[in-house]
This record gives structure tokens, sequence and C-alpha cells, in this order.
């Protein structure tokens, strides 16, 4: 085989292998505000891909309560799903893997890490977010928050 013919499908491989394996594409599949309601698509439809073993990534934002067009957004694979039945109705959740504690700086326009500090997070397509903080060292638990937020709910193609 000639050197013109392997480089031209070495080519051709390295095409593939980057258009196939490497690039991926989230699809939204569903999205709820912060009170639980359904924003777009269908609860159900994620429900069917957490039991069909979709890979899921969810995304939410904080808007600062100092001014409106002050915010961060957030996107996280999630590490752990749960669908629930309750008394006020079919939910579910994603829990994603803790990080290291950040603080977005809006005004030096960097986001600061938090030395010994961890945090985890988990959201619930009824509206609800539980974020805990803890000191690595010590181990003690440092804030344990319930919010109301709304989450983009993702799966790949």
């Amino acid at each position: 085989m000639s050197y013109r013919k392997i480089t031209q499908l070495f080519f051709l491989f390295f095409i593939f292998s980057t258009t196939c394996y490497c690039q991926s594409n989230w699809k939204l599949l569903y999205e709820n505000d912060s009170e639980g309601n359904a924003v777009e698509g269908k609860l159900e439809d994620l429900i069917q891909a957490i039991r069909d073993g979709e890979e899921i990534r969810i995304y939410w934002n904080s808007q600062s309560s100092k001014e409106d067009l002050t915010y961060v957004e957030h996107g996280a694979h999630a590490k752990f799903t749960t669908i629930m039945n309750s008394p006020n109705g079919q939910f579910v959740t994603a829990q994603i893997d803790p990080i290291m504690g950040q603080t977005p700086s809006f005004d030096e326009a960097h986001v600061l890490l938090k030395e010994n500090l961890q945090w985890v997070m988990i959201a619930h397509s009824n509206g609800k977010q539980d974020t805990m903080m803890r000191n690595l060292k010590t181990g003690e638990i440092l804030g344990h928050k319930i919010s109301q937020r709304g989450t983009k709910w993702f799966v790949l193609e």
C-alpha cells in the first residue's frame, strides 16, 4: 500500500472517529421552573430516560440579589438520579459529585475557590434544590440549605 493511501485512510479514520466518538450532543429533554412547573418537555420523558440508563446533565443559574444582570450559570453531570412517587406527585432528583467550594466575585470578575470546603447539591424537578457545605478537615457541616430553583435536564443524543 502506498504512503498516500495510508495517509488517506488515516485521515478518514481520524475524521470518522472525531465526528462519531469525540463530539457529544446534549439535548434539552425537560425544564422545570422554581415552582416545579414544566417549562419545556415532559417529566415522563425524563423519567423514562433515567429508567433507560441515559446519561443526564443538569443546568441551573443563580442570580445576585443586588442586581438583575449579575448571575452565574452552572452545569454538571448527574452522578446519582432518583425517581420518587410521593403523595404530592412524581418527581426526579439528580445529585452531582461534590466539588471544592467556590465563591463568585462579581466585582473582580472571577471565581475564588474556598479552601477546605466541599459543596454538593441535589436538584429536584419539583423546583427544590438541596445544597450542603462541609469542612473537609473536620467533617463539620457548615451549611445545609433548601431553596427553590429552576433546572434544565439534558440527555446525551
